[in-house]
């Protein structure tokens, strides 16, 4: 039997039912970890004319789209969640940005966008991972233009397979081998993981160069969980794990064993 992924209407469902508290979860230093690490990757390849059309897809409640638009930038913010969606309006309202983000409820597994529209594609967060892959994929594809550049998160194979080890070894045997792709992961019961390989393979396939792959949440794999938790710690340590964080997401003999693969491409 062919595996699916998550039914569409269970993830409109999740992410509407714990919209309101989303963002609280960001405060925490696992986030805060791997929000540093993904910034300071992803600004080297933002497009230099701030007039460039960006899109967030599955941006929930505005987490990048914010950042992109006090730089400057118009950005395209969709996702299938009423709720995130509603929370991103409201900070974008505050932030007196509404002009610069435009906001979309849609499933970005069959985007409303001509193709070639968008100068850069941002899929940040695991929306590849909890939809229906190849379709996320091919439609970032579709509407970036040619030689625009796309950044897209995924959940990693192997960590998530190791983790699965506690509960069924057989299981587990089957994911590292790839006999099976799909495991449950924060709140979503189908959850699709990727060796770095795999997702190079699935954005060449669509059409995509890679330019470089990033393995993130590799050092907070081995913290204790009421670290990771904290809400409230000490900003020197926060910067030194943040930087070892940094340094490891560019290692290539670690890639394997990040919990987060970010890649970058770049349409041919």
């Amino acid at each position: 039997m062919q595996e699916k992924s998550e039914p569409i209407g269970r993830i409109k469902l999740v992410f509407d039912e714990i919209s309101v508290n989303y963002d609280k979860h960001a405060d925490t230093f696992e986030e805060k970890v791997e929000s540093y690490v993904t910034w300071e990757h992803l600004k080297e390849y933002l497009p230099e004319n701030k007039d460039a059309a960006i899109l967030d897809a599955g941006g929930g409640t505005g987490k990048w789209a914010l950042p992109l638009a006090r730089l400057g930038y118009r950005v395209v913010l969709c996702d299938i969640s009423k709720g995130m969606l509603r929370q991103a309006e409201e900070k974008i309202r505050k932030e007196g940005l509404s002009d610069k983000v435009e906001i979309k409820e849609v499933d970005i597994t069959n985007l409303p966008f001509g193709d070639n529209t968008f100068d850069f594609v941002l899929c940040e967060g695991g929306p590849v991972s909890i939809s229906d892959s190849q379709s996320v994929i091919s439609e970032l594809g579709r509407v970036l233009k040619r030689e625009g550049k796309v950044w897209a998160t995924v959940t990693g194979r192997y960590p998530l397979a190791l983790k699965e080890m506690r509960r069924d070894s057989k299981k587990a045997i089957k994911l590292v081998r790839s006999e099976t792709n799909f495991i449950p992961y924060k709140g979503i019961e189908r959850n699709r993981i990727f060796s770095p390989e795999e997702i190079k393979m699935l954005f060449r396939q669509n059409g995509i160069e890679v330019i470089r792959l990033y393995g993130d949440r590799i050092i907070t794999l081995f913290l204790p969980e009421e670290v990771k938790a904290k809400k409230n710690y000490n900003e020197v340590f926060f910067s030194e794990i943040a930087e070892i964080a940094l340094l490891l997401s560019e290692e290539p003999s670690v890639l394997g064993i990040a919990e987060s693969l970010k890649m970058v491409g770049k349409k041919r």
